[in-house]
């Protein structure tokens, strides 16, 4: 999460601490009065200095496209800015920050194109340096009467294209304005808001550009990394047993060990490169890398053996294992084989060109018919193979498209024990099996349409009878071959992220974080869980009716907790989806809530996010058509009355109006996107006594999502919730006397007390 700033004032920024995160949504910008501050993003950096906006370029989309790290203590002055129109009027009132927008801009264009271009060249230099270290390889080895072996990733490269990297006309324009005195530049753009918007509007346009630029030749050099060190097949560690063999063998090649430190040297060059031109950290293993050094030195291949026994032979062909574990149809095998051999092969996986994109097409057509028969003879199979165990947990089909590290990181992946989780966490294996042995029922499909509710269509489409309908119903295949081809297929294109590029297969490439920091667990979703229902304590309660005829009571209003079912789809994604705020047509039972296997953003903001959609969509099903009429109060009734008619609300301040005019204007004047960023402020920082919303938001949410009675007690200290908590205080006592009432009635006649009443008594009073 970013830092909190101080607006319209200064603030101190300790260093080391994120102001801003690739990736969150823009509430904010800063101007840096004092200090240096690392920009990166996706293989891009940039130091910026004193004079510098940040946030400013990403107006327009609504998120940061860069993470914005104090590299000193930092002294920054923050504005409330979250869109184009805001900043658009801040510097038309502010001359003098529309002269240090446009020069500080030019340099961050003239620092990222330096970059672009020292990429660019090391990548050229890498390349020649692999080709021909692995040619001598194969050549010397030849030389000794041995046998290669061929290192495929290299094969692969050397048959690959690289684009050379020419800057616009616009951006040669804006490097060429950064040699303008600095001084110039904010006299000139200070002059005129029309020609510095103009000015920045271009700029903003060469910004992706470079980003873009740094961001290939980022890939390119991971890429030769992987295949000089990271692969479990690569160059440097053959090489290291090749030269031991061979001085073993009395044949000691001095070439081949020169070749070894050459490499050990270009590795550590190229880490070095990576750490200070783009903000990355190679994953290289080190010990491994000495282990072969010093085996060489000393020549003994005892701890090369002992690190072989740890190897990862098991996963060696792993697509052909797969592809024989499911026993699909020869064709389609075939056809699936040759779209992986072909997306291994590709420069750029995630390319919006025809090629790639028919290459990715090619695995997708065929991804979930073989998912549907790997999952399906699990089921009666307690020994799959490991390759197998994870193509169902995370769509990995093949140890080359990732590295020896990410490969061991997923062998240690923790298994999920639901009989010790509150909240369950299902991977789509076991969610699959809940449903194939009627525990659960299929999902709903992209239109709202569930299993019964299509079974129901087809009775009166004359497609089945009564008979067929029940046996379809209680057919475990058809079953969850609903929920793969209905629900799984297409909520998994949206939860990786990248609709246009999506493939369903687990790849280096596509994996913009430390997997080991992403992968999901369930004891990780349960904490995030926890800490919203702390500030939120009746997120989860369901109301059900009851009548006690003996008492002469016709109708009591019983609370019941149900925690949402989270689903951990087989794939690295970005963001998760609220699917179902219910199952089928009960109100009291379990939501279902989707995740990726690997998330690359943080969890628990992911998870607040996923769960203020819940809190809108469950009040809505429970008010049915009255959800928004004001007639029938409930959350979501006065929060679409209150965004509704805000110009007209005495009780905000026009600085207010304004924001939730901005508000809406982000969220393209969805409600529910507008109450869901209000409601993650009220977890996140109303809970902890920063006032963020303002007084309307605040009473709403008072009512409807009320803090814990530990929370509240603090909060209502304070003017400012003491008013919005008017209402939850006065219905809390109501509902105290309510149960009250009802407690004393089955004590004066001799009756226990329903295990219902005395739950809902803790659940509202208690809590």
């Amino acid at each position: 999460m970013s830092a909190t700033l101080t607006m319209n004032g200064t603030g101190t920024v300790a260093k080391g601490t994120e102001i801003y995160t690739k990736g969150e949504s823009v509430q904010s910008v800063a101007l840096i009065l004092k200090g240096r501050v690392q920009a990166t993003a996706d293989g891009a950096k940039a130091v910026l200095g004193a004079g510098t906006f940040l946030g400013m370029y990403d107006l327009e989309a609504g998120t940061h496209s860069f993470t914005y790290t104090a590299l000193d203590d930092v002294a920054v002055f923050g504005l409330p800015v979250e869109n184009y129109e805001q900043g658009r009027l801040l510097f038309e009132e502010k001359p003098q920050y529309r002269g240090l927008l446009v020069a500080s801009t030019n340099f961050f264009i003239r620092d990222l194109n330096k970059t672009a271009k020292k990429l660019e060249a090391a990548v050229k230099e890498i390349g020649e340096f692999v080709e021909n270290s692995y040619e001598s390889y194969v050549s010397l080895v030849h030389k000794s009467g041995l046998r290669a072996e061929t290192i495929s990733s290299v094969e692969r490269l050397k048959q690959q294209d690289r684009n050379d990297f020419t800057l616009s006309a616009l951006g040669k324009y804006y490097v060429e304005c950064s040699t303008v005195p600095a001084e110039t530049q904010k006299q000139f753009f200070a002059g005129s808001s029309y020609v510095a918007e103009k000015h920045f509007q271009e700029q903003c346009k060469v910004l992706p550009e470079l980003t873009d630029a740094c961001h290939y030749y980022t890939e390119w050099l991971i890429r030769y990394l992987r295949t000089m060190v990271q692969d479990e097949k690569n160059l440097f560690f053959i090489i290291g047993k090749m030269a031991l063999s061979m001085k073993q063998a009395g044949h000691a090649d001095a070439n081949l060990e020169r070749l070894l430190d050459d490499m050990l040297n270009k590795i550590n060059d190229t880490e070095s490169l990576l750490i200070e031109e783009v903000g990355i950290m190679p994953d290289l293993n080190r010990e491994r890398m000495e282990e072969v050094y010093y085996a060489l030195l000393a020549d003994d291949t005892g701890s090369l053996d002992a690190y072989d026994e740890e190897s990862l032979d098991m996963l060696n062909g792993s697509l052909a294992q797969i592809l024989d574990y499911a026993d699909v149809e020869e064709e389609m095998a075939k056809e699936f084989k040759e779209g992986v051999d072909e997306f291994l092969s590709l420069t750029d996986k995630f390319a919006r060109t025809p090629e790639a994109t028919a290459v990715r097409k090619k695995i997708s057509k065929h991804f979930f018919d073989i998912y549907e028969a790997v999952v399906l003879k699990s089921f009666r199979d307690s020994h799959l193979p490991v390759a197998v165990q994870l193509f169902l947990r995370v769509g990995y089909v093949s140890e080359e498209l990732l590295t020896e590290k990410e490969l061991r990181v997923l062998l240690s992946m923790p298994r999920i024990d639901n009989d010790r989780l509150d909240c369950k966490v299902y991977t789509m294996a076991e969610w699959l099996r809940a449903i194939y042995e009627g525990r659960k029922n299929p999902s709903k499909d992209e239109f709202d349409t569930d299993y019964e509710a299509q079974l129901r269509q087809e009775v009166a489409q004359g497609k089945l009878d009564a008979k067929g309908q029940k046996r379809a119903w209680e057919d475990s295949e058809a079953r969850v071959h609903f929920e793969i081809h209905k629900m799984f297929k297409y909520a998994d294109r949206l939860i990786q992220g990248n609709i246009s590029t999506f493939v369903p297969v687990l790849c280096s490439e596509g994996i913009y974080t430390k997997m080991e920091n992403a992968i999901v667990t369930g004891a990780a979703v349960n904490t995030a869980v926890n800490h919203v229902e702390r500030a939120d304590y009746s997120i989860f309660y369901r109301e059900r009716m009851m009548s006690y005829e003996q008492l002469e009571i016709s109708r009591f209003m019983v609370t019941e907790r149900q925690t949402p079912d989270f689903i951990l789809f087989p794939v690295y994604g970005r963001v998760g989806m609220m699917w179902q705020d219910m199952e089928g047509r009960t109100r009291n039972s379990h939501a279902r809530i989707f995740l990726p296997s690997i998330l690359e953003i943080s969890l628990d903001n992911e998870v607040l996010r996923l769960l203020s959609h819940f809190r809108w969509e469950k009040c809505r099903t429970e008010m049915g058509a009255q959800w928004n009429n004001l007639r029938y109060p409930s959350l979501t009734s006065e929060y679409t009355d209150y965004l509704q008619f805000y110009k007209k609300n005495s009780s905000l301040s026009p600085e207010r109006k304004e924001k939730v005019k901005a508000q809406l204007t982000q969220c393209n004047n969805r409600h529910r996107d507008v109450f869901a960023k209000d409601y993650q402020d009220w977890v996140q920082k109303e809970a902890a006594g920063a006032a963020k919303l303002n007084r309307v938001a605040r009473e709403i949410l008072f009512t409807y999502c009320p803090f814990g009675q530990e929370i509240a007690n603090v909060l209502l200290e304070q003017n400012a919730y003491q008013e919005a908590g008017r209402r939850y205080v006065t219905e809390k006592r109501k509902t105290e006397k309510s149960i009250g009432v009802i407690i004393h009635k089955f004590e004066k006649n001799g009756k226990d007390v329903p295990l219902e009443i005395i739950q809902t008594k803790k659940y509202l009073i208690d809590t």
